[in-house]
């Protein structure tokens, strides 16, 4: 029987808000999240939806590995330097580093959900060579990874702890970045690429179709142990839907298919995997200027979360679990029985 996990990737609450009512409750209309609320089993994960999922698939041994080693498994990144995640001995660091667009306001610059943006191949492959004619000569490299990001290669830099980018929607940039003398060369490679960035025909074209521009690459993903990950024989063939190179590289160690986000939930159903992993990017949802994120939220739970729970009831889905703010909520078909459950409003269950 079919079970499903749909992660929401790029929603965590501000920390101020976790435990106030005017944060996680303003998001109303919510129904299928608060029917996921009201009858599943809640659970806080300490390290995350990717360590979750890892351990999910039975690869725990894979918790403490870098994240670019997952994401570069099983490509050919020859156009950057020699892989790290083939030989321990690399001097550097790599990074998956991420195109975003940050907003400068009065007093602060920050990243929105509008700001992880996603480059087609083609953008990929000429933002790589211009960063070569640019960089070359210090040794770095930039090659395409799948989902529009891109593998960093910095030999001449020592990795450093950096934040995942879609969990620093809505902080301050200064304090999300890397700090102290081992971040220093980091903090000035960035500047200049930022510099670089600024002048790029890329972004010119990006303008002219009314597309955010790329102001930078974030660099994250390169602590943990430099490995190539084994791949392991599976009882079951899960699928993924979704845009992450981390994902799409996990898919590649396990053998499971990987696409794009579906339009409609019934494409889930319809490919007939014995269990899925949905990314539902609330920036995906952010078609207009005046979008909120509120609702895109409520667009999301409309596509994906009413629906899977319709699935459950009727019985074409086992189990459902939602991911959101690092807490997970499990649902299964005997689950929805409990109606001496009360319920909580907007996203108070994960917040």
């Amino acid at each position: 029987m079919h079970k499903l996990v749909i992660v929401v990737p790029d929603l965590y609450l501000p920390r101020e808000l976790r435990g106030a009512s005017s944060g996680p409750a303003a998001f109303t209309e919510v129904k299928g999240l608060e029917r996921v609320a009201r009858f599943g089993t809640r659970a806080r994960l300490a390290g995350g939806w990717r360590e979750w999922l890892l351990r999910s698939a039975g690869r725990a041994d894979l918790e403490s590995v870098a994240p670019v080693c997952i994401a570069t498994a099983g490509l050919d990144t020859s156009s950057a330097t020699a892989p790290a995640a083939t030989r321990e001995s690399h001097p550097g660091a790599r990074w998956i580093a991420t195109a975003v667009h940050l907003e400068a306001g009065l007093r602060r610059v920050h990243l929105d959900h509008r700001g992880l943006l996603r480059l087609t191949p083609q953008e990929q492959a000429e933002l790589a060579g211009e960063f070569a004619r640019m960089f070359g000569s210090s040794g770095c490299a930039l090659a395409p990874l799948p989902a529009g990001e891109f593998l960093l290669d910095t030999p001449a830099i020592t990795p450093v702890a950096t934040h995942e980018p879609a969990r620093c929607i809505g902080g301050e940039l200064d304090e999300l970045m890397p700090a102290g003398p081992a971040a220093a060369p980091l903090r000035r490679l960035l500047a200049e690429i930022e510099m670089w960035l600024h002048a790029q025909p890329l972004n010119e074209a990006r303008s002219r179709r009314g597309e955010a521009t790329v102001t930078a690459l974030w660099p994250w993903g390169a602590l943990g142990r430099i490995v190539r990950p084994e791949r392991r024989a599976q009882s079951e063939t899960p699928l993924a839907f979704g845009e992450d190179a981390w994902l799409a590289g996990l898919c590649r160690v396990e053998g499971w298919a990987c696409r794009v986000a579906p339009e409609q939930f019934e494409e889930v159903l319809a490919a007939g995997a014995a269990w899925s992993v949905l990314l539902a990017q609330v920036g995906g949802q952010l078609r207009r200027d005046e979008d909120t994120v509120a609702e895109a939220v409520r667009a999301l739970d409309e596509r994906f979360i009413s629906p899977a729970l319709l699935a459950l009831r009727r019985g074409a889905l086992s189990g459902l679990s939602v991911i959101i703010n690092d807490t997970c909520v499990q649902v299964r078909r005997a689950s929805l029985h409990r109606f001496w459950r009360r319920g909580r409003s907007g996203l108070a269950a994960f917040a």
